[in-house]
């Protein structure tokens, strides 16, 4: 029976809570309660208060508040933003604390002066799915604001969200688009909302704001059904890709240049966070094919391609760039770079400045400057780590030994090269994993050490966090591991390295379906996966079970590293599992000769959920191993 205090009511919940606060919490855990406690008691509350909101309550981060009127909600939440933006102004990046709110009208129990039910689970879903910095409406927020608020609203369209039966309509402010003008009532919204929707499609980036940001928060399911839902880059998005750039130098020994310039020029688009940018290893297929702009254009779902040659002539580089567009064929521009190589950086510089510039001319918060971090003023340390990085792409024993060596001579020549020390961190982790290690324990604890130094050097070293993600996950610190991908992340979300360092975490930390659908947006920036990042998705496809999918992927990737220690072992398991028992029994042989003493109670160690590594082992006892 209904007691006499529970009634039910038609109210807007409101859910926002800090993003990243458990990494700040690690960091300086003092500092973090009194920045948020000052936070909740001079912007919060009085917003909250002034727009006829009620703190229901507040718990670790969060604070979850109920309206009356929908339209003041998303009033008080567009102030809490951009109240925070302005607080943020000028306080270190290590400290500064943003919101992610998210919005759901309907009715609720209110009892005790508490308030339950679906109403409060979705809206707790939705600010999950925001990014930071951002609010996420449902429609049924939307549809009692949209002619009242001139605000530039942009539709997800519909989202599976974890724990809700149905798909739900969302809609998103952006961060960018909050930070212009004020949220106003408006007699004539519609011709306010068509100028803003077209900005927010100009900042619209694929991976962040059109499903991958919701798997890295952890509401969204598996990934088919955002990506089918997410619009192709090609039709709406500011998507680039760079292809190889082709080395003129009349030398095949110079390509590594030609390559490691592409890479690094991909790796410097990739941090305008209004862009999407394919990886490098996603390009690779069309190196050296003369397809027009258009093909390459719809195979890579690029709206933009960027095309270039480098030519090494003694002492001095020329390299020319052009842009096309890939919907119409068109030459937007062309140039050419004639430099000595000791400004090769400002080379590189030059040509991400004029890429952003011509995609993003209507986006006056581009911090265009920003765009890339100098690494040294060392040449020849450049050099010798771009020979490093190719040798370490081979994925063998010698290779790695080779990169290795090229790395510390970089690491040599310029102390302070953050870089070198981020990829030396990335060879050491590869080496212990791989099985080319007498001391794999040394080695990780190597790698932890170098990348820990590359971000002292360069606190946004994006590789150096995803290394320290990956490695920290090995040594069983989920906490850290799930820290340092969130950060890296926050740093270049349209890394596909940077979204397998996660895709690990999450596997390892028990978050299956997340991890896969993690590394399948990661597989669909760069479909070059390598042997550890098929590893980590072969076991939750196996853990999920989709054995066919292991098997496909592991079958594809095992024939390119058929040295590779451990592909074999999930690979049994999943023909075990589909009943392909002589398949299994070669895999598993096979699996056995690479890892003579390996036993199924042992495989799997890093788990941190004991029934996750039973449920691996008894489909590898069902392969054969004992």
């Amino acid at each position: 029976m209904t007691s006499s205090l529970t009634t039910r009511r038609l109210a807007t919940i409101l859910f926002a809570d800090v993003s990243g606060y458990s990494r700040m919490m690690r960091a300086d855990e003092e500092r973090t309660l009194v920045d948020l406690r000052a936070h909740l008691a001079e912007l919060v509350a009085p917003v909250i208060e002034r727009f006829g909101g009620r703190i229901v309550k507040t718990v670790g981060d969060g604070v979850m508040v109920e309206f009356g009127s929908a339209v003041e909600a998303v009033r008080s939440a567009v102030e809490l933003q951009r109240g925070m933006a302005g607080r943020n102004d000028g306080v270190p990046a290590e400290r500064r604390q943003t919101f992610r709110i998210g919005l759901h009208l309907g009715d609720v129990i209110a009892s005790d002066d508490d308030v339950f039910g679906d109403t409060v689970n979705l809206a707790a879903r939705l600010q999950g799915v925001a990014e930071p910095g951002a609010i996420v409406l449902s429609a049924a927020v939307y549809e009692q604001v949209r002619d009242k608020l001139a605000l530039p609203f942009r539709d997800l369209g519909n989202r599976s969200v974890k724990n809700i039966d149905r798909p739900v309509h969302v809609y998103t402010l952006d961060s960018a688009a909050l930070a212009d003008g004020a949220a106003a009532v408006s007699s004539r919204p519609r011709r306010r909302k068509r100028m803003a929707a077209a900005v927010a499609a100009v900042a619209a980036v694929l991976v962040a704001g059109a499903g991958a940001l919701a798997y890295f928060s952890g509401h969204l399911l598996p990934a088919e059904e955002a990506v089918a839902a997410a619009p192709a880059p090609v039709e709406t998005g500011l998507s680039v890709a760079v292809l190889v750039f082709a080395n003129q130098s009349g030398d095949p020994a110079q390509d590594y240049f030609s390559d490691g310039l592409t890479e690094d020029i991909t790796r410097a688009l990739g941090r305008f966070k209004q862009l999407t940018v394919l990886s490098y290893g996603a390009v690779l297929p069309y190196r050296g094919k003369n397809l027009p702009p258009q093909e390459i254009g719809r195979a890579l779902r690029a709206r933009y391609i960027v095309g270039g040659t480098v030519r090494r002539m003694g002492p001095r580089v020329r390299v020319t760039v052009q842009l096309s567009d890939a919907m119409t064929g068109t030459q937007l521009w062309s140039e050419h770079y004639d430099d000595d190589l000791g400004d090769i950086f400002a080379v590189q510089d030059r040509i991400a400045r004029r890429i952003a510039g011509t995609l993003a001319t209507n986006l006056q918060q581009l911090a265009v400057q920003q765009s890339l971090r100098k690494p040294t003023d060392n040449l020849d340390a450049y050099d010798m780590l771009l020979r490093g990085r190719t040798r370490a792409a081979e994925t063998t024993p010698s290779g790695n030994r080779a990169a290795r060596e090229m790395l510390e001579k970089a690491m040599a020549m310029a102390p302070a090269y953050a870089d070198a020390y981020a990829e030396l961190a990335g060879v050491h982790f590869e080496r212990a994993t791989f099985g080319w290690s007498e001391f794999p324990q040394q080695d990780i604890d190597t790698a932890i050490r170098y990348a820990q130094k590359a971000i002292d050097l360069d606190e946004e070293n994006v590789l150096a966090h995803g290394v320290l993600a990956r490695a920290y996950a090995a040594t069983r610190k989920y906490d850290l591991a799930m820290a340092e991908s969130e950060r890296a992340l926050e740093i270049n979300p349209s890394d596909a390295e940077v979204l397998r360092a996660r895709a690990a975490v999450l596997l390892w930390t028990g978050r299956i379906e997340e991890s896969i659908a993690t590394a399948e947006i990661a597989n669909r920036l760069n479909p070059n996966i390598g042997p550890e990042a098929a590893l980590n998705l072969g076991i939750a496809y196996l853990l999920s079970g989709r054995y066919a999918d292991a098997v496909r992927l592991l079958e594809t990737v095992r024939a390119r590293f058929p040295a590779y220690p451990l592909l074999d072992l999930p690979l049994a398991g999943a023909y075990a599992e589909m009943g392909r028992a002589t398949d299994a029994k070669d895999a598993m042989d096979e699996g056995r000769r690479k890892n003579p003493h390996l036993e199924a109670a042992s495989f799997g160690t890093r788990f941190q959920d004991p029934a996750l590594q039973q449920r691996l082992a008894a489909s590898l006892r069902k392969a054969g191993l004992n």
